[in-house]
């Protein structure tokens, strides 16, 4: 593999493992049973996702690497604090909103800045910016119920 092509998987498998993250902690604060049912299928995609951009890797002798400690620390906290300043399902909801929405974002700009001609890299670019798009609107249609 070349060196944008493990950078790309490793950004993808990265950011996949933050939303589980996230999703992890905002489930054990979601009372909705529709949103558990969401967030849950969404973090199964997030995983089957992960282990993807994990398998690529392996069969090319390389290894994805884990989020830093640093960066899991701060999420958590990040996550925590907000939680336990409005843990209502609203607040939830435009959380989720906001990190789907920023992962989007990373993704495109991943897909420039990490231009690779590995035609299986980029199409898994784009089932994960897909992924990443239909949990935003399903997340949207969920704003305006709560």
């Amino acid at each position: 593999m070349q060196k944008n092509e493990i950078l790309l998987l490793n950004r993808m498998y990265q950011d996949a493992t933050v939303g589980m993250l996230a999703i992890d902690k905002v489930l054990k604060k979601t009372k909705r049973e529709d949103l558990k049912k969401l967030f849950q299928k969404q973090y199964s995609m997030y995983e089957k996702f992960a282990s993807k951009c994990d398998a690529v890797a392996m069969s090319n002798d390389k290894e994805v690497k884990e989020n830093s400690v640093f960066k899991k620390f701060k999420q958590s906290a990040m996550l925590y604090m907000s939680l336990w300043m409005d843990n209502s399902s609203r607040h939830i909801v435009e959380m989720m909103i906001a990190g789907t929405s920023m992962g989007i974002v990373d993704t495109i700009k991943a897909e420039k800045d990490m231009p690779v001609k590995n035609e299986e890299l980029t199409e898994m670019v784009h089932e994960f910016k897909k992924i990443q798009e239909d949990f935003y609107e399903k997340l949207k249609k969920q704003l305006a119920k709560v």
